[in-house]
């Protein structure tokens, strides 16, 4: 009859290190192998241990020995060396200025790369490489900065924080206001769905509009006012002459607004004395400065994260979720502007 294989009696040090290995190590490797030796401390034969793990029995019979050689050192596993990396140092700062010649044509860098360094990559390598190196793969955006003036810029900046702060201390209140239509031909956001089968909404190339024009504020109070129609310099007009009507006689009221024709039309304008008659007073953005505007962080929020899908089936629908969104904003959703 075969001699029983077991470890030495294990002390109350070595239990503690090994059930800590076994119930809080991050290698799995490492968990089992320290849970075997457990085993045959509590009398579990080896061909035992290889059926409850689920390994071969020399296995086991190679973790005892590394145990009573080397203690818990001896059941983790030892650092490899792996294969030579393809791309050296040399080559990755290569490709980090390659790529600002070519950030959206990776089969091109891909054959300029080839050509250069004699090294053949594939697509696949080239695009770990490059995120290694602290690079994404995003959609290109519009920019209006190449057109605006940066002091403009700074200096609108420098007057928001201040009046954001009189805010604070209740001096007034700061509201952002902007236009955004929303339609069944919007863009649509990304989501989720099995590969092959993306989801899908009907595609419409032409759709009913409907507009918003809405007042924001840091606080978390939104005024807005719905059209189907056209947005016109009338329309404008409208839906200050809401948010004059509904805002408290007592209090003053600050308005950011951005330079866009229908802000700007003599129509407008004339109204801006009577409307500071009841404390309401304009600021103009910076010209071509939209991050600045903190309602269109709104308008983001809400067409691609707050709107279902379902929203996009019919008109109606699209209507009465918006409606929803705008009525709910601030109890059902809100924005952390910190």
């Amino acid at each position: 009859m075969a001699r029983r294989r077991f470890v030495d009696p294990l002390t109350k040090s070595e239990q503690q290190a090994l059930t800590k290995a076994y119930h809080q190590s991050e290698k799995r490797a490492l968990r089992r192998r320290a849970h075997a030796i457990l085993l045959s401390d509590q009398g579990h034969t080896i061909n035992q241990i290889s059926d409850i793990l689920q390994v071969r029995r020399d296995a086991v019979s190679r973790w005892l020995k590394q145990w009573e050689t080397l203690g818990l050192d001896g059941l983790a596993d030892k650092p490899r060396s792996g294969r030579t990396p393809i791309l050296d140092e040399h080559d990755n700062q290569r490709l980090k200025e390659m790529v600002v010649e070519q950030p959206h044509q990776i089969r091109s860098l891909q054959a300029r790369f080839q050509e250069e360094t004699g090294k053949t990559v594939s697509t696949v390598t080239l695009r770990r490489a490059l995120k290694k190196n602290d690079l994404s793969f995003k959609r290109i955006r519009h920019s209006l900065k190449a057109r605006r003036n940066e002091r403009d810029f700074r200096n609108t900046q420098g007057l928001l924080k201040a009046l954001q702060q009189q805010e604070d201390e209740g001096e007034h209140e700061l509201y952002y206001f902007d236009e955004s239509g929303f339609s069944q031909s919007s863009s649509v956001p990304y989501a989720w769905s099995p590969v092959g089968q993306p989801c899908e909404v009907t595609a419409y190339p032409r759709s009913r509009r409907l507009n918003v024009l809405g007042f924001l504020s840091h606080a978390g109070k939104l005024v807005y006012h719905t059209t189907t129609e056209s947005v016109t310099a009338e329309t404008v007009i409208e839906a200050f002459d809401t948010f004059v009507a509904q805002k408290d006689p007592d209090t003053f009221a600050v308005v950011v607004l951005d330079n866009a024709s229908m802000h700007r039309s003599m129509a407008f304008r004339r109204k801006i004395v009577e409307w500071m008659s009841h404390r309401v007073y304009l600021i103009y953005l910076s010209a071509y400065s939209p991050e600045l505007n903190l309602i269109e962080i709104l308008w983001k929020q809400m067409k691609y994260a707050w709107l279902p899908l379902s929203a996009y089936l019919s008109f109606d629908r699209l209507c009465n979720e918006v409606h929803r969104l705008l009525g709910g904003y601030g109890v059902l959703h809100a924005i952390n502007f910190e």
